[in-house]
């Protein structure tokens, strides 16, 4: 029933097919491997000085992939994956090596997006709060990196960089704009937006403008109708604005302030036609959801050239993220047609301030690149759901009493870092140690005693940890670098994993559990890098261990008038991933063809495991490829390349919370994108998505689903569609 892809049978050949195993050429052409990151080590270093896998997209990659989303920012980043396709709750966060959710750290420019939250089926806030339209720069560090970001970052973090007014504006330009409009074909959506960049003496600005508006993504055929068995996607209208506006001041020749404002809104309108009904209780489901989030952001850079400081940048920062969710049902109770309301909300206000100073400095035959510095969040989060029922016949209405899922919590963190990277000859050294102090106090309001909580006074939670890490890399000629990495990471619990109760009394009854203890993990990462004049290659071993891994599970109810159980969030003993991942390029043109042609492929394959119960983990994605056949004309006119993804069946399942789990079949998807350069101004980006109208499922959008489940086909990927931009820059 399940086919895999020849290569997924031998994932290790896989691998070692990514190396330019020819006979190479003394010196290394520019290669994947000299893009800088500023995020993987908080300095700008390339990649391959970091003994870590690090991926870097860029504002060009997004025009030419016709990339609007955060789905398909890593369509092509095997190991990398984001679910949520197929309701109208939109896109999850992202998944990496298995780990996903709120253990992977998301950020713009430095501050932390909100984080995932749901509770029953009318409140689920995600964590797709980015205009990819702002971005410049997108880094993603695979594994935990809790030694320079703290909890968050157990499973990773992925980093956008914002434009600035410097990106544009070279020296004796003083003025900038950039327009920019597209179509995507997947969900009927257009987009536009505009991009201004001034300078005036010491002072400079940027402005950006976006909206982007469309429809639900496509599923790829199937019914439609109403009821459980609809196949295709739910109607839906969205419309997403941003605006980011950035004002700087150059006050010193070795000093800068800025100031960032940011506002981010998705309003979606949604027909829950899947849960439409000519019988049963439920006739129709209308939804109205809101996602907004608003930052401020002041930024100081102070050139020092002190004993201990040669650089400081300072941070502080205001974000106000708010969701929504409204849902409308037509119901017929006892023979009387009534009206119901839910009106679910999830709110969090964060302030946080960070400090960064950097210092190089020389002892002996060792050079010293020093990163220190601190970081405090300050965190009110809360959430409220209550709504209404109105018999039609008589227009009496029954209230819901406004309900919280937790006492409103106050969240406090502070922590110190520090990073050295050592240069001695061929080695590097890159020892690292945080220390996080998290401190949540819990306030008990009238709403979460509505709930019916058996928890009425929480006590505050407390903790604290230090994340440790090692890497060192070793050059072994002037081609081939070994490296390796010790990372140690933790996450404390959240405010509804600890205190989340309600109680639904003839059905369940969700339970706090204020013994919950934070997770920790230990990374282990091998790696082998090869630069060369006809291309390179990178290959990398890693093992996760993790350690009271905090997961809900469900039981019979301790106490009677609760026959569909109990919830409790609760710690796992021990979780392990293990996995290989490889990429590697070939410049074509050292073999004999015309310049410009370039051959591309990257692989990953991980493997989870419960050690407490020999369960295989549902996170982990399957293997998974990606290969392409590219050209670029020389001069930087036009260029396309063709890509095939690759995907494994998915067996490997825990099917003891999910009996009969859906499975998914392997697949095989063949993409192509281009661009035209026609002026010095204007570009025309463009793209045909599933060449071959492939019918499939991706292992992120059906994970918790029964294999006989009537609406797979709504979570099935989009057809053969194509999409298209134009960039006008003035």
């Amino acid at each position: 029933m399940h086919r895999n892809p020849p290569f997924a049978r031998r994932p290790w050949l896989a691998l070692l097919l990514l190396s330019p195993s020819l006979a190479l050429g003394a010196e290394k052409a520019p290669n994947q491997f000299d893009t800088v990151t500023v995020t993987a080590t908080r300095t700008e270093q390339t990649l391959d000085q970091v003994p870590s896998t690090v991926s870097v997209q860029t504002e060009r990659q997004i025009d030419q992939q016709n990339i609007k989303n955060i789905k398909d920012l890593v369509r092509y980043e095997p190991g990398v994956s984001v679910g949520g396709s197929g309701d109208r709750f939109g896109l999850s966060g992202f998944t990496i090596r298995g780990i996903g959710g709120n253990r992977v750290l998301t950020q713009v420019d430095g501050i932390g997006m909100p984080d995932a939250f749901s509770f029953g089926g009318f409140l689920s806030a995600k964590r797709d709060y980015v205009d990819l339209d702002t971005v410049k720069q997108v880094e993603i560090i695979r594994g935990p990196a809790s030694s320079l970001y703290g909890s968050d970052a157990i499973g990773g973090a992925v980093s956008f960089l914002t434009k600035d007014a410097g990106d544009y504006l070279d020296e004796g330009d003083d003025a900038y704009a950039r327009l920019k409009t597209g179509y995507d074909g997947s969900d009927d959506s257009w987009q536009r937006s505009a991009t201004f960049a001034a300078r005036l003496g010491q002072v400079d600005g940027l402005l950006h403008l976006g909206r982007r508006s469309g429809q639900a993504t496509d599923t790829h055929s199937g019914q439609g109708g109403i009821g459980a068995t609809r196949e295709q996607a739910n109607p839906l209208d969205y419309r997403t604005d941003n605006l980011l506006s950035k004002f700087g001041w150059d006050y010193s020749d070795s000093g800068r302030l800025q100031l960032t404002y940011e506002r981010h809104q998705d309003d979606t309108d949604t027909q829950v036609l899947s849960n439409y009904s000519n019988t049963a209780t439920i006739r129709t489901q209308d939804a109205e959801d809101r996602v907004d989030r608003e930052r401020y952001s002041l930024a100081h850079t102070q050139q020092l050239d002190t004993l201990l400081v040669d650089q400081i940048h300072s941070q502080l920062s205001y974000q106000d993220s708010q969701t929504r969710q409204q849902t409308f049902e037509d119901r017929v109770v006892g023979g009387q047609p009534r009206y119901r309301t839910r009106d679910s909300y999830y709110e969090e206000k964060l302030w946080a301030f960070n400090t960064k100073l950097d210092k190089a400095f020389s002892i002996g035959s060792t050079e010293h690149a020093l990163v220190y510095g601190l970081d405090i969040k300050h965190l009110k989060n809360a959430d409220l759901r209550e709504g209404g029922e109105t018999v039609l016949a008589t227009g009496v209405t029954t209230p819901v009493l406004p309900t919280s899922d937790f006492p409103d919590p106050t969240t406090k963190e502070y922590a110190l870092f520090a990073q050295d990277s050592i240069s001695i000859g061929r080695w590097t050294l890159l020892p690292g140690l945080r220390y996080d102090h998290y401190e949540m106090s819990p306030h008990v309001t009238n709403k979460y005693l509505n709930s019916q909580a058996t928890e009425r006074n929480p006590s505050d939670f407390k903790d604290s940890a230090l994340s440790p890490k090692f890497g060192v890399t070793y050059q072994l000629d002037d081609v081939h670098s070994v490296y390796g990495q010790y990372a140690a990471g933790f996450r404390a619990p959240q405010a509804i994993e600890i205190f989340g109760e309600f109680a639904n009394p003839g059905m369940y009854r969700t339970l706090a559990n204020t013994n919950l203890k934070a997770e920790t993990s230990d990374s282990f990462e091998l790696g082998l890098r090869g630069q060369y004049a006809i291309g390179s290659f990178g290959a990398a071993l890693f093992y996760n261990q993790y350690d009271d891994f905090i997961e809900q599970v469900s039981r019979p109810s301790s106490v009677p008038g609760f026959p569909f159980g109990e919830f409790q969030y609760v710690n796992r003993d021990r979780v392990t991933i293990r996995g290989a991942e490889a990429k590697g390029e070939l410049f074509l043109d050292q073999l004999g063809l015309p310049a410009g042609w370039k051959a591309r492929g990257s692989v990953a394959y991980a493997r989870g495991k419960d050690e407490g119960t020999g369960q295989p983990i549902n996170s982990v994605d399957p293997l998974k490829g990606v290969f392409g056949l590219g050209y670029s004309e020389p001069s930087g006119t036009f260029g396309g390349e063709l890509s095939w993804t690759l995907v494994a069946a998915k067996t490997r399942v825990d099917m003891t919370q999910t009996a009969n789990h859906a499975q998914t079949s392997g697949y095989g998807v063949l993409d192509l994108n281009g661009w035209w350069q026609m002026t010095d101004a204007f570009a025309v980006n463009a793209g045909l998505f599933n060449l071959t109208d492939k019918e499939y499922w991706q292992w992120g959008d059906v994970r918790g689903l029964t294999e006989n489940s009537p609406s797979l086909g709504r979570f099935s990927q989009p057809g053969r569609h194509a999409a298209v931009n134009l960039v006008w820059e003035i």
